[in-house]
């Protein structure tokens, strides 16, 4: 098989999958119903993947070099206070949830069913997390050197906070997204952020 072609059957069932699992939810799917929706055989599903586990891990670690590790560079290159950090970190994230709709809605939908089993999918989606989390803190401990940011905010538990709406967001383009102006519901979110992390009402 060309690689070309092994390279097409690994996405067509990463993506199988990811369809699936925000349908049915992780639980919920089967690898019956995987290798029907990517049109292949059991046995080629696990040429490629030893197990159903091995698929979400896979969908998580994606999020990370696809979203977390391009947002990470675009962030810290660029040379402005935590005000044009954020609002640079907030379109960077946002447009990537519209752009990977599946992608990001799966990796924070589907932690919630994971968590508890300490199986190594939840020990990639925490570390995920926390990478996401160290991204915001250290924005927001350069913005207190630079006076953009309070002194008095614990940078570690807003970073936790912002990662709490910018998931809520999602959830909420999910359930809403046919009736709720996301464009502007979006900068409602990045103004309420910015007011609390400065004290000061944005323009």
């Amino acid at each position: 098989m060309k690689s070309t072609e092994k390279g097409d059957v690994r996405e067509s069932i990463i993506e199988a999958s990811t369809r699936l699992f925000l349908a049915n939810g992780y639980r919920g799917t089967s690898v019956k119903e995987i290798t029907e929706a990517a049109g292949i055989g059991r046995g080629t599903l696990y040429w490629y993947f030893k197990s159903k586990d091995e698929i979400l891990i896979t969908i998580f670690r994606r999020f990370d070099t696809q979203l977390l590790e391009k947002l990470n560079k675009t962030v810290a290159d660029h040379k402005g206070d935590f005000s044009a950090k954020y609002r640079l970190f907030h379109k960077y994230s946002t447009e990537f949830a519209r752009d990977h709709r599946d992608l990001s809605l799966a990796f924070n939908t589907l932690l919630n069913e994971i968590v508890g089993t300490h199986s190594e999918a939840e020990k990639v989606a925490k570390n995920v997390y926390g990478k996401f989390s160290r991204i915001i803190e250290t924005m927001l401990n350069e913005g207190k050197k630079d006076r953009s940011v309070k002194r008095d905010i614990d940078s570690a538990l807003y970073a936790h906070a912002v990662i709490a709406c910018h998931t809520g967001m999602l959830v909420q383009w999910l359930v809403h997204g046919d009736t709720l102006n996301m464009p502007n519901f979006v900068r409602t979110v990045r103004t309420f952020i910015l007011e609390g992390v400065s004290g000061r009402k944005k323009k």
